[in-house]
């Protein structure tokens, strides 16, 4: 017979157990925190849903390079905007500690995308009434060679010389010298990018002066708080005066290209514009010759 919904429903009394029933079922009701002498508090690394001696190969190695909130992601966006922002320790505790790729990846792909379809916006705009003008889809294979290289390429290159070139002598002893890992300078250079997406739309706008304020205005910006994020690792290599000026001058001229290339008039169109002139006064010349004959 089936119980009814009263009687489930309904407390009822059991007998307690005896002790010495050794099959009873006991409830450990003690703190979580105590523990027996032979067992250990697990770590957090044992936590972790990374395993520690996990391939490079496999899916749970890259897993931790994700593994960052939104507010993480926005914080490092502004800290690579505006100058200063970042703690001297920034490169260390912060982005040494949990590097991530996942916001680089989503810069580094929307400034792709926004570099090419501003360019063939601003194209549009210099080529107005010419009805042969079509979209150049190679701005798009352009705009990802450069970006890709420049933040992959140039952090390697860093990376190697600050390795090589690190100074052991005249240091402070407490403080020894922090050499930043390959994947943190590539997280770093992939947030520097984030200025450029706003600057490559701005771009499109076709005076001359503005487009050279934007990129002074974004190399200043990113370049000083690139400079100010790395400046501790920096200063432990035997060329860091040598480094500095290296990376600011070449993070000017990626944002020189970016503007030049895909922004600013090209020569091709200046030519026809000049070629449409001569054409024009020529034939000016030509008709008040005919009319004085």
């Amino acid at each position: 017979m089936e119980p009814s919904v009263d009687d489930l429903l309904s407390f009822k009394e059991f007998p307690l157990i005896s002790e010495g029933n050794a099959n009873s079922a006991q409830l450990n009701i003690d703190s979580p925190k105590k523990t027996s002498p032979n067992r250990e508090i697990p770590s957090d690394e044992e936590n972790s849903t990374t395993p520690k001696g996990s391939s490079f190969l496999s899916f749970e190695y890259y897993q931790r390079f994700f593994d960052v909130d939104t507010m993480t992601v926005v914080d490092r966006i502004a800290t690579s905007i505006i100058p200063k922002r970042a703690p001297t320790d920034y490169l260390k505790l912060n982005i040494g500690t949990n590097p991530d790729l996942y916001g680089p990846i989503w810069i580094v792909i929307t400034l792709i995308f926004t570099i090419a379809i501003s360019g063939n916006m601003a194209s549009y705009l210099q080529n107005t009434g010419n009805h042969h003008w079509r979209y150049n889809f190679h701005l798009v294979s352009v705009s990802a060679t450069v970006i890709i290289l420049y933040t992959s390429l140039v952090p390697f290159a860093l990376w190697a010389l600050l390795r090589w070139s690190v100074r052991t002598d005249d240091l402070d002893i407490e403080e020894p010298t922090y050499t930043p890992s390959l994947l943190s300078l590539v997280c770093v250079y992939g947030y520097s990018m984030a200025i450029y997406v706003p600057a490559s739309i701005l771009w499109t706008i076709q005076v001359t002066l503005f487009q050279w304020l934007l990129v002074a205005t974004a190399t200043f910006l990113s370049g000083f708080a690139l400079l100010w994020v790395l400046m501790p690792a920096i200063k432990t290599s035997r060329f860091s005066i040598f480094i500095t000026p290296a990376i600011a001058l070449v993070h000017f001229i990626l944002a020189t290209g970016f503007m030049l290339y895909f922004f600013h008039p090209s020569e091709s169109v200046d030519t026809g514009k000049v070629e449409a002139l001569k054409t024009t006064i020529g034939a000016v010349i030509t008709a008040s010759k005919n009319a004085t004959q």
